[in-house]
């Protein structure tokens, strides 16, 4: 018998003609299993687009139904309350969102005239700004022509426990603010409290007209501005009608006497070279205030021994004025009046510091007053508390 080596011929096949069609057949083999796994892959993958795409069609499909639907209906129907629900609802509106839902429909601003307490203040200064204030919050309004530095117009909104800040980009932002309170009257029969003055705008006499036309009057004015000609602070308080605080720091080229009326119940004026003790003993206000005065410690000691035999200023809660010799003082401010020394009290102004202790003096009725000096940056001051100014903070 005749033995074939498997190494030499298989069916008369070269061994390397054997493994060369196997090696193909194998490499045939894989990339069939490979292209049948890409196809399984590729079929998967356009079935789970398709399925995500209408998914997404169908959400998006329902997005739109139902602002289609919420656009055909009220959020919350408030105008289906009763006026007395209405009414609650609108209290908690801050007076911005208050304005913006009067301006939503005819209906809406027939039902914001519902009255709201507000007592605004309103300052005319380089930002005009309006502060409301009702019970424990105050919202405090600002409009500027400020932009930032990309040239983005600025809108800012920030709050605390007490306060609601809102700061808004204007190109006329007196107009701005004008228009605000107008449109906060109209609806909420708003009250000005107090007014912010500064001289130092453009057009001082065209804002007081503007005050004057809209305002009866209010409790407080502060009027500020350097370099003002006289005649122009006079005509501001002969047009605007301040009846409790008027507070004047104005510095006027001219320093001719003002003329105000003695119904206030304080004063304050600062740059008041052209008081004098006459001026003084004139005064009916309770709380008087002033500084860069001419008046003397002699003209001091005249004031308070008035008071004391209650000749004059029987009313007086607090009367502070500078100094012009503090150390002569003592000697001759408070010469021939009985007092005692008595703990100093802390300056009203967080600026004042106290000197020494305060001189206890009393009135010919029994009234008790004290006679405080302090040192602040513009020299000193002397401030006369007696106790009505006391009796009235309780």
């Amino acid at each position: 018998m005749l033995l074939v080596s498997p190494n030499k011929h298989r069916d008369g096949v070269p061994d390397a003609f054997n493994e060369l069609d196997a090696c193909i057949n194998f490499s045939t083999t894989a990339i069939k299993k490979q292209i049948h796994a890409f196809w399984i892959f590729l079929s998967t993958t356009v079935h789970m687009i398709r399925i995500i795409s209408s998914l997404i069609f169908y959400i998006f499909s329902k997005f739109l139904s139902s602002r289609k639907s919420m656009d055909k209906k009220t959020r919350f129907p408030i105008l289906r309350l009763d006026y007395v629900a209405i009414r609650e609802v609108l209290k908690v509106l801050d007076p911005i969102d208050h304005i913006n839902f009067s301006e939503a429909s005819k209906a809406c601003r027939r039902l914001s005239t519902i009255k709201t307490p507000y007592k605004v203040e309103l300052s005319i200064m380089d930002h005009p700004r309006a502060m409301f204030k009702n019970g424990p919050i105050t919202y405090d309004l600002t409009w500027s022509d400020d932009k930032d530095k990309d040239g983005t117009r600025r809108i800012e909104k920030w709050a605390n426990k007490s306060h609601e800040y809102l700061f808004m980009y204007s190109e006329h932002p007196l107009n701005a603010m004008k228009k605000f309170y107008l449109d906060a009257r109209s609806l909420m029969g708003v009250e000005v409290s107090s007014v912010v003055f500064n001289m130092d705008h453009a057009n001082s006499r065209g804002i007081v007209d503007w005050l004057r036309l809209n305002l009866s009057g209010f409790e407080a004015l502060r009027v500020f501005g350097k370099n003002q000609r006289q005649e122009d602070l006079e005509y501001i308080l002969d047009n605007l009608k301040c009846e409790g605080s008027l507070k004047i720091n104005v510095d006027t080229i001219q320093r001719y006497p003002l003329e105000i009326p003695n119904t206030l119940e304080e004063l304050d004026i600062r740059y008041a070279s052209w008081i004098t003790l006459d001026y003084l003993m004139s005064l009916k206000m309770s709380r008087l205030a002033f500084n860069g005065t001419h008046v003397t410690n002699q003209d001091i000691n005249v004031f308070y021994k008035s008071w004391m035999k209650m000749d004059s200023h029987q009313n007086l809660e607090f009367f502070e004025i500078d100094l012009r010799i503090p150390e002569e003082f003592l000697a001759v401010g408070l010469k021939d009046i009985p007092y005692r020394m008595g703990p100093m009290r802390p300056g009203l102004d967080p600026s004042y510091t106290p000197m020494e202790g305060s001189f206890e003096v009393t009135r010919k009725d029994g009234l008790k007053a004290s006679i405080c000096v302090y040192h602040h940056l513009l020299g000193f001051t002397m401030i006369l508390y007696t106790q009505l100014l006391f009796l009235q903070k309780n």
